[in-house]
């Protein structure tokens, strides 16, 4: 009778492997934004709205050196609120409301007020370079920002969300990146800057002089003129009129209408949008 040698394989007597512990789920991308904003927002507003309302009370001076020092004073307040509400498992205003908290790298312990200090910080690391420390959460594992490296830090979801709610979040989390990258925009590459103002306010200027020199014209004459020589000729200084024109008004954007009983001044100034800038006589 044929035998086969007999062998113990203990692992056949083993059920199945128990699943590795992965701790909670990273928190998205989309939920850790809103969180920001909801935190960030009241900071913002109050040092802007303060500010102002200091100025319009004149309990202070403006000056460059004043709104730095105001918005230093609200930024503080933003890292103690971000230290003491990030650390010891608490959570700040816009993470409660989302369900995510900051937890240590682990993801399971809570994060040191000493660790909360330093990631609270770096969060002005992630801001250099239009944000990129932020936008690394999209692409790091767990989904870390950079301020999370530096703070030995992760963040993590402590609440589920049904489709319909993550949907929603996700919703609002582009509507508002929408609204702040066109603030962005527009404090950076659209709204009228200083040196711009002054530009436009110096095309005016010599509009307004060529405007004078009409009214002049016609005291003398008994009518508008849309001949610029004329109007140079009025001041003696024909030369003077021609370099203030070439300093402040756009090369040939410079336009006199003039039926003689009405004028019409056109110019656009010398800044990157020319600037429309236009007088005209008062109806009588």
């Amino acid at each position: 009778m044929e035998t086969k040698n007999f062998e113990f394989n203990p692992a056949a007597f083993q059920g199945p492997a128990e699943p590795e512990f992965q701790g909670p789920a990273p928190a998205g991308f989309n939920e850790r934004f809103i969180a920001y904003v909801v935190d960030a927002l009241p900071f913002v507003l109050g040092a802007y709205g303060t500010f102002s309302l200091l100025l319009k009370n004149g309990a202070i001076k403006y000056s460059d050196a004043n709104e730095l020092k105001w918005k230093l004073l609200w930024i503080a307040g933003y890292v103690v609120y971000e230290t003491v509400f990030s650390s010891g498992g608490r959570a700040t205003l816009g993470k409660y409301l989302l369900g995510i908290r900051v937890k240590a790298a682990d993801g399971v312990g809570d994060l040191s007020i000493s660790r909360a200090f330093i990631r609270a910080v770096a969060y002005f690391a992630s801001s250099v370079l239009m944000n990129l420390g932020y936008i690394m959460a999209l692409f790091t594992p767990e989904n870390r920002a950079l301020h999370d490296y530096i703070g030995r830090s992760r963040v993590v979801s402590v609440r589920e969300r049904s489709d319909l709610a993550n949907g929603f979040v996700l919703a609002v989390s582009w509507s508002l990146m929408v609204i702040l990258l066109g603030s962005w925009v527009n404090q950076n590459f659209l709204k009228v800057t200083p040196a711009e103002r002054e530009q436009v306010l110096a095309a005016r200027t010599t509009v307004g002089k060529l405007a004078t020199l009409e009214e002049i014209h016609k005291s003398m004459y008994g009518g508008y003129t849309d001949e610029l020589k004329r109007l140079a000729f009025l001041t003696h200084n024909v030369e003077a009129v021609r370099r203030e024109i070439m300093k402040n008004i756009e090369p040939d954007t410079l336009t006199i209408a003039s039926d003689g009983r009405a004028y019409i001044i056109t110019a656009k100034a010398r800044n990157w949008r020319h600037t429309k800038v236009r007088r005209e006589s008062i109806p009588k």
